[in-house]
């Protein structure tokens, strides 16, 4: 086995695979102990610093920083005047650390926002102006403007309760939007800013020429913001999306070769002895093997599975994106469908830590003693023996997979690092002539990553692989005492099996080809991209940067979804308490619901009684002191800090006055340590470098992204008008009637104004109804198990296809194969994303006040876990069943095909019963209704015995080498894990909601019993 080529540290370690440990173990002796790394570099490396990072700190930190500095400008100081401090606020709402495709998108957004912010706004000044003059005929200004070219007049209260209706009825249609598109979430807050500072001045002007000059000014302040930010993004480190899914690319390939590695030495663990025993009594705090590996495993599964999501979501925006680049948007969008090959079958092999917790369980291995005494010895030593017996069989069974998985495993991680350098994913080490010369002598010749041939060498090693499959298989089956004819190749049973270790023997037989076939599927997966990478470099699409134009028919498609509801994601929300709030679009079909009080409209007077009857569902759910203590940003606080549900609510309070708390200290420190009369250069550098480490917490904690921004915007906001007020001077700046504070006023102000505006948010969260994280997270379980039901429909109808051979060609986008697949794709996309917003929603409900009886949050837990593990062993059937397809080149392996599929096709082999209970499940779960009495899990469907009664050679161990096998093994293994799954979500469920029970219960007050008698319609329950 060849060593790695590169330098320490320049790729992840290689597995070894040789079958002796004796040689490497001398080796690993004679190597010094590798020293530990100096503390500084590991407090750096553990915060994650590189280049990538540190661009996008300084990024972040430029733009408030530019617009701050060219207040001191003279002429920009005279256009905005008092409003330049939204300059440098919407620089950071702008959020030009976003990638470019992205951040055009938003700005686009941005824009449209704006312009319709201002024309609104131009017509609540009008309808102010005329219920001034209504009430008020002669209106004289009274003091200067906000603005140049302005001037405010006397108070007048229509003309403020006009601009208040206004007001409201402009933040509910935002806020109702930003709900339920989340990708406008960036362009309402905004809106939702602007629309505050325009009707709060609108009361103020006596004419419409001076409510215009205002808007225009306004707009103006907000426009140039969207120029800073985007010229920080396009010219100070730019950066595409089409660079960001390309890192991701290369660190989802990083990943694959960690789930890799913990799969492997998951597997060897279960090698030993040790494993699945009783706790100790005497209470010892160091894990069992098993379990210390299992969560290894687990965990570097559960990263993948997040940055699948991450990539699959980047990936739209890179298509769409004009680039000078290597990859066009077909070569990105064929290197996710690889990664995806990739992806589902390690997605299987993560089931496996839960098949043999689950034999665990069954079995008793963990459960402890009795104590031995003279009247169970026997018992108790049998029972040991028997345990004992149980895991030394597993022990030999992994013992015998050794050498063959960690060889496949070794030649997956070099496949997998071959690929990343042919992508340029990856740099290639830089090696030394001696370090290349030992390398091949140790790899006599063998191809490395990167090099000419090493497809053809992966290829050969998996071909290996599969061919000797049947060797544990036989070894299996001679610890067995089955004996198979070398010439017919029929098995001849144990003599003397009973029926329960005859299916037990069957089960690990199933368990075992499981294994072997999605090791095996996970290395035709690499090898494909593998074989992709190659192909790129010998069509010299590697070699060449060229323009990329998205096509007419990617534009028009972005185009016509822009304002559709989508998929709510964290990339999508500024404030990751809001993620999820949108929930994810489950079809028209679903939303529409029967109303069982009207027929569907037949005309147009019909169809308009329908939207009224739709707003009227609606509609059931001191002005000195006010501009004097500047409480405009109280009002900006409530617009940005209302959330949906009271979790969230909670949260964004703590976090957004503790944000505003941090921004009030900082400025402080960065206006008295430069000299405390405010030296513009001090005040620039210190205010850079503070917005540069926060700009850090916001790439690493996107979770608290809005509360980072509340303190980046509060910092600027504070200092940013204290530099004003050393431009233009005191009389200038309480020329608008807002009174000068110095900083060691103005700050605490501020910090009030903030919590005020929270506090206000907060209370109209829970008041007059709160819609609460918990009523909100029973709600979209509701929907995940809705989307359950529609995927294993979906499986279930695929699977059928398959067996009839009426899938029809897999190029033609039209055929009903082709269709099925992106059905299956789109559902199982949009069932990941709603899981991670509901695991959200579940973190959000420690933060709600609890009233009355406690929330049960563990059991929602379990559920969600167990519909998570449903939809995975959904998936592993359908990625499976392809196998059982005639689509082979080999004359045997067709007619076993063939026959299998005839005799699969004799018999149901799949069930709609499934699809109506998780249907019902989901149902009762929505609405809080009790589940139907007597509801039971559907049997087990046996379908081995049922083959075997039809055709007692067609699952013969002498066709295990054929793939079809191998995958009916797969999907054996996991139908009985989605039938204990459910047997265990419907027990949940129903201890959740209840059960409807139409019994009596007769109580003996003599003997305590009780008895049941079926209901009549006589007579009710007690």
């Amino acid at each position: 086995m060849a060593t790695s080529s590169s330098a320490e540290g320049s790729q992840p370690p290689r597995l070894k695979g040789e079958t002796s440990s004796d040689h490497a173990s001398a080796k690993e002796d004679d190597d010094p102990p590798a020293k530990s790394p100096p503390r500084p570099m590991r407090i750096w490396s553990k915060l994650g610093l590189n280049y990538g990072v540190l661009s996008t700190m300084f990024k972040g930190a430029c733009p408030p920083v530019i617009a701050t500095a060219l207040y001191q400008a003279t002429p920009f100081a005279e256009t905005f005047s008092t409003l330049g401090y939204l300059v440098a606020i919407m620089s950071i709402l702008s959020f030009a650390i976003m990638p470019r495709s992205k951040f055009f998108q938003t700005m686009i957004f941005n824009l449209i926002g704006v312009c319709i912010g201002a024309a609104v706004a131009l017509l609540t000044i009008y309808c102010s102006v005329q219920a001034r003059i209504n009430t008020t005929p002669v209106s004289t200004a009274t003091s200067v403007g906000p603005t140049p070219g302005t001037a405010v007049a006397q108070y007048n209260s229509s003309a403020s309760a006009v601009c208040g209706i206004w007001l409201f009825f402009n933040i509910l249609f935002a806020n109702a939007l930003r709900f339920s598109r989340p990708q406008l979430q960036f362009p309402v807050i905004i809106y939702s800013i602007f629309a505050n500072v325009a009707c709060t001045y609108a009361p103020l002007f006596a004419t419409v020429t001076q409510g215009i000059a205002f808007i225009k000014q306004l707009l103006e302040a907000f426009l140039a913001g969207f120029g800073i930010a985007a010229a920080v993004n396009l010219f100070i480190f730019p950066k595409s999306s089409r660079d960001v899914v390309l890192a991701e690319a290369g660190g989802y390939i990083q990943a694959l070769q960690g789930v890799l590695k913990a799969q492997n030495g998951y597997l060897q663990i279960l090698e030993r002895k040790e494993i699945y025993r009783p706790a100790d009594k005497e209470g010892s705090d160091e894990p069992p093997p098993e379990a210390s590996a299992a969560k290894a495993f687990k965990g570097a599964l559960a990263a993948l599975t997040a940055l699948h999501g991450k990539l699959q979501g980047d990936l739209v925006f890179a298509k769409r994106e004009v680039a000078y680049s290597k990859l066009d948007a077909k070569d990105l969008d064929q290197i996710f469908k690889l990664f995806r090959e990739i992806f589902l079958p390690l997605l299987g092999m993560g089931s496996v830590v839960d098949i043999f917790d689950r034999i665990a369980k069954k079995r008793g291995w963990k459960e402890a003693e009795e104590a031995e005494d003279s009247h169970n010895a026997e018992e108790v030593a049998a029972e040991r023996e028997r345990k004992d017996k149980e895991i030394a069989q597993w022990n030999e069974i992994m013992k015998t997979l050794h050498d063959s998985f960690e060889i496949m495993c070794a030649a997956m991680v070099d496949g997998l690092q071959h690929a990343s350098y042919v992508l340029s994913l990856a740099k290639r080490p830089k090696m030394q002539q001696s370090d290349q010369e030992t390398d091949l002598e140790a790899a006599d010749g063998a191809a490395q990553p990167g090099d000419i041939g090493f497809g053809d060498e992966l290829a050969a090693k998996i071909a290996s692989f599969y061919k000797q499959r049947e060797v544990p298989i036989k070894t299996w089956c001679a610890q067995k005492g089955i004996e198979i004819d070398s010439t017919t190749g029929t098995e001849h049973p144990a003599v003397g099996l009973d029926t329960d270790e005859h299916s037990r023997n069957e089960r690990q037989l199933y368990l075992i080809l499981y294994m072997e076939f999605l090791l095996w599927s996970t290395g035709k997966g690499v090898l494909d991209l593998v074989r992709f990478a190659d192909a790129m470099v010998e069509s010299g699409a590697t070699k060449k940067r060229k323009l990329i134009l998205p096509g007419r028919k990617r534009i028009r498609k972005w185009v016509m979804n822009a304002f559709h509801t989508q998929d709510g994601t964290t990339d999508l929300a500024p404030d990751h308490t809001k993620a999820g709030i949108s929930g994810v679009y489950l079809g028209a079909l679903y939303q529409k619901r029967k109303d069982p009080e009207h027929l569907p409209p037949s005309n147009s007077w019909q169809l308009f009684g329908n939207y009224i009857q739709a707003v009227s569902h609606i509609l059931s759910s001191p002005e000195q002191f006010f501009f004097q203590q500047r409480l405009v940003w109280a009002m900006i606080m409530v617009a940005i800090g209302m959330t949906m549900t009271a979790g969230s609510g909670t949260f964004g309070l703590i976090g957004r006055v503790g944000g505003t708390f941090i921004a009030v200290c900082t400025s402080l420190v960065i206006w008295y340590i430069a000299g405390g009369t405010g030296v513009p250069a001090g005040v620039f550098v210190l205010l850079f470098f503070f917005l540069f480490i926060q700009t850090y917490f916001l790439i690493a904690f996107p979770k608290f992204a809005v509360v980072v921004m509340i303190t980046m915007v509060t910092q600027v906001l504070i200092l940013g008008y204290e530099l004003q007020v050393k431009k233009v001077g005191i009389v200038a700046a309480e020329a608008t009637g807002q009174p000068y504070y110095p900083i060691y006023l103005l700050a605490p102000y501020r910090l009030a104004c903030v919590a005020g505006g929270c506090f206000v948010a907060f209370f109209w969260t829970f008041f007059p109804y709160p819609i609460t994280a918990r009523s909100t997270l029973r709600k979209q379980l509701g929907e995940s198990l809705y989307l359950l039901a529609n995927y294993y429909s979906c499986v279930h109808t695929t699977v059928r296809v398959r067996l009839n051979g009426t899938g029809g060609d897999p190029d033609d986008k039209q055929s009903p194969r082709r269709r099925l697949d992106k059905a299956r794709e789109r559902i199982l996309a949009k069932e990941l994303a709603l899981f991670a917003q509901i695991r959200q929603h579940s973190a959000s409900t420690a933060f709600e006040p609890t009233f009355g009886g406690k929330f049960p949050k563990e059991q929602y837990d379990t559920i969600i876990q167990e519909t998570q593990n449903i939809l995975n062993y959904m998936a592993l059937i359908g990625y499976a069943t392809r196998h059982y397809t005639k689509e082979t080149d080999s004359p045997t392996e067709r007619k076993w095909v063939n026959d299998f599929g005839r005799v699969l096709g004799s018999v149901q082999v799949t069930s709609q019963e499934v699809t109506s209970l998780i249907a019902l499940l989901s149902a009762s779960v929505m609405t809080g209704s009790p589940l139907p009495p007597y509801l039971k899990a559907p049997a087990s469907y046996q379908l081995s015995a049922k083959l075997e009664k039809i055709d007692a050679s067609i699952l013969s161990i002498s066709h295990i080498i054929e793939p079809g096998y191998a995958a009916f093994a797969v999907t054996q293994v996991a139908s009985s894990l989605i039938n204990d799954d459910l047997e265990n979500l419907l027990t949940n469920i129903k201890s959740l909601v209840g059960e409807v029970d139409f019994d009596f219960h007769i109580v003996s007050s003599a003997d305590s019993s009780d008895t049941s008698l079926p209901a009549t319609d006589k007579g009710k329950r007690d």
